[in-house]
């Protein structure tokens, strides 16, 4: 059902019927009774730590030094948070958060190609975000803090920076990103 439909067909139910209809929505999906308490109460610092939380579980997946975690998951964390509408500035502060900490669990745990690649295309998506946000010096000063504060491995750290490094030098290539578009 198209959102007009589905519009169309709200705007024929009584206030009863309505309420009904949200109730049973919230008792029967964690994803519509997580939007409706955002959107009864909109705590973003909360939602953060939420995401945060499932992004370091989704982390600490391993097994005999191998991590079993999932970049599509991470990604998704990052997705559903900014389908909340909390601004750019929250996403931003995601996407580093869930890079610093994969960029910090990797010194412990042996990365397959695809999440290193993932957080490799998850830094782009930040410094794109962030120049959408005219934000891009606090974004690589974030960057050039892993270094400092000798987040994870130096060779995770170099080829975040060099990605972010390449990112910024090819700006006007990167087309926007969005964050909260789904796959076809």
């Amino acid at each position: 059902m198209s959102k007009a439909a589905l519009k169309k067909e709200l705007e024929n139910l009584s206030r009863e019927q309505l309420i009904e209809v949200i109730g049973a929505a919230y008792s029967s999906s964690k994803e519509a009774r997580a939007y409706f308490e955002f959107f009864l109460n909109p705590d973003a610092d909360a939602l953060l730590d939420n995401k945060i939380d499932i992004i370091s579980k989704e982390l600490a997946r391993a097994k005999r030094g191998y991590s079993k975690a999932r970049i599509t998951v991470i990604r998704k964390a990052v997705r559903d948070f900014s389908s909340f509408g909390v601004g750019d500035e929250y996403v931003g502060r995601l996407m580093y958060a869930a890079i610093r900490m994969i960029a910090g669990m990797e010194g412990y745990y042996y990365y397959p190609a695809t999440l290193t690649n993932g957080v490799l295309k998850l830094v782009e998506e930040y410094i794109a975000l962030s120049d959408r946000n005219a934000s891009i010096g606090e974004a690589m000063a974030n960057i050039e803090r892993l270094e400092n504060e000798n987040i994870g491995r130096p060779a995770m750290r170099s080829r975040i920076m060099e990605t972010a490094r390449h990112a910024i030098s090819g700006q006007t290539s990167l087309k926007p990103i969005k964050i909260n578009s789904k796959k076809r």
